[in-house]
């Protein structure tokens, strides 16, 4: 039948589920070719399938077009709506929308379809998804990594229909990111909540820590947001910045007040990872640290941190980012250190131990380059070399499985740098790893973190 354009509307759950995307391709294809598919229309000449081609009919004039008028039963539009979509190229969001109608709609008092209700069955739960998943394509399985995402992280969605992640990649950090949600508010109910004097938080920017004295703190272990990873406040701020050099600058500016906070013994540990920016890698860690020693700060070491399970990547043009920059920083040269002493391996030890002839003419086995418990530390950590040098100490005998990551990269520097009762700060304090390490071996804890949980 022929309908006039005027009398044609997008049927209000087309509107609800897809976008209208590539409209201007589309144009070009029915200039050329003409409209190959009539499009298919309700009793009150809504379109169900076709809204795409209605707006690039409108777009180029028509005022008359070819349509199929179906009447359908009210509660079977959707699943007709879905099914002329099969064919459709959908993004991540389409798919997800188109979920949550359909689980919608099965749900017990939300449509018709009360033959798999979840009520009486739990499993009928994962059978609703099976369902829906072979209505649009996916598995119930990715039906429900999708839903955690849009659920915990919405803006994850858009990245993975921008092809930056995956949908199990944008699974594992959104696992990640509620896991330190979960946890800040574990550490702050057994600890600030309760009033524990020795562990302070403050929901404050840390740019200026007016309740900490000069030279309070005798550690500082913080990771800072990094440049351009994740929105981290509604309106800009540290990490949001439109070019990098804006961030390296703000960082530096940021950590002013660090330097007055440290006492002249003190150590400052700035864990910091790199960002790429239109498929540069900007080496913003090193670009902060020079602006730091501008300020008079004193690098001691750059510290490799090699993760065990690093965050996923789906470049085909560059290898997978598997490290981090750990950087120890100083006020001067005269500061508190405990030297780290790693094992030996087996395979690494001498087959015999040099020999050295006394006044006496005896001979007397010496290693004069080697410890005699281990040897001197690298900058090059891993999650097994940070355990076995940890248990190595005599702080903390007995200790076998010291902290999961990331709590690992936090033990060595306390143990290196502090003594039980000293002052420890995180002005990021995140999910405050930094102060369950320091409760652990009975450092005092203060943070910073301007976000509210």
């Amino acid at each position: 039948m022929i309908v006039p354009v005027s009398k044609l509307s997008s049927h209000p759950k087309n509107q609800e589920i897809y976008s209208l995307s590539n409209i201007e391709d589309l144009e070009n294809s029915i200039s050329s070719l003409g409209l190959l598919e009539r499009l298919v229309i309700d009793d009150e000449f809504q379109v169900i399938s076709g809204n795409r081609r209605l707006v690039a009919i409108q777009n180029l004039g028509w005022k008359k077009v070819e349509c199929e008028k179906v009447t359908l039963p009210e509660d079977e539009v959707l699943t007709y709506l879905i099914h002329h979509n099969k064919q459709r190229i959908k993004t991540c969001r389409e798919q997800l929308n188109e979920v949550k109608v359909l689980m919608d709609q099965y749900k017990i008092g939300q449509g018709k379809r009360t033959d798999i209700s979840t009520s009486e069955n739990p499993h009928r739960s994962s059978r609703t998804r099976d369902i829906v998943g072979d209505m649009i394509g996916l598995s119930g399985f990715q039906i429900t990594k999708l839903l955690f995402i849009d659920k915990e992280n919405e803006e994850l969605i858009d990245l993975i229909d921008k092809g930056i992640l995956t949908i199990n990649q944008a699974y594992i950090q959104t696992t990640r990111i509620k896991k330190e949600r979960e946890s800040r508010l574990e550490v702050r109910k057994n600890n600030v909540d309760t009033g524990n004097s020795n562990f302070r938080f403050y929901n404050k920017s840390s740019d200026n820590m007016n309740e900490l004295k000069d030279g309070e703190v005798d550690l500082i272990f913080t990771s800072p947001p990094y440049w351009n990873k994740r929105k981290y406040t509604e309106n800009g701020g540290l990490g949001n910045e439109k070019k990098p050099n804006d961030y390296v600058d703000n960082l530096v500016n940021h950590l002013t007040d660090c330097k007055r906070v440290l006492n002249k013994k003190g150590s400052f540990f700035l864990n910091l990872g790199d960002t790429f920016n239109e498929g540069n890698l900007m080496n913003i860690p090193h670009k902060v640290i020079i602006g730091l020693q501008d300020e008079g700060w004193i690098l001691r070491n750059s510290i490799i941190w090699a993760k065990t399970n690093p965050k996923p990547s789906s470049s085909k043009s560059n290898l997978c980012p598997t490290y981090e920059f750990i950087f120890h920083l100083v006020k001067s040269s005269d500061y508190i250190y405990n030297p780290t002493l790693a094992p030996i391996k087996d395979s690494t030890k001498p087959s015999h131990s040099p020999r050295h002839r006394n006044l006496k003419n005896d001979n007397i086995k010496i290693n004069p380059y080697i410890p005699r418990e281990g040897k001197n530390m690298g900058d090059w950590w891993s999650e097994e070399i940070v355990q076995s040098a940890v248990v190595n100490q005599k702080l903390t005998e007995g200790v076998e499985h010291p902290a999961p990551f990331p709590e690992k990269i936090v033990i060595l520097p306390v143990l290196q740098t502090t003594n039980e009762g000293d002052l420890v700060l995180d002005p990021f304090c995140g999910s405050m790893t930094t102060g369950k390490v320091s409760e652990r071996f009975n450092r005092q804890f203060v943070g910073y973190d301007i976000q509210i949980y």
